[in-house]
């Protein structure tokens, strides 16, 4: 059973990476609130981060 898991959470990470709605995401996945979505996914990657910290700093800077 752990492809599916596998494959489950390949996908949500894929998802928040291209910019999927955090709140889709959840949904998707059943969660019951992106609190959880969030506590599980997100800090897998950096590029989420960076991402936002380059939003912030053109925001910042425009």
């Amino acid at each position: 059973m752990l492809i599916p898991h596998a494959l489950r959470h390949s996908h949500a990470v894929h998802l928040l990476v291209f910019g999927a709605n955090i709140k889709y995401v959840s949904e998707r996945l059943g969660h019951k609130s992106t609190h959880v979505t969030a506590d599980t996914y997100l800090h897998i990657t950096e590029k989420l981060e960076k991402e936002s910290l380059d939003l912030y700093s053109n925001y910042i800077n425009s």
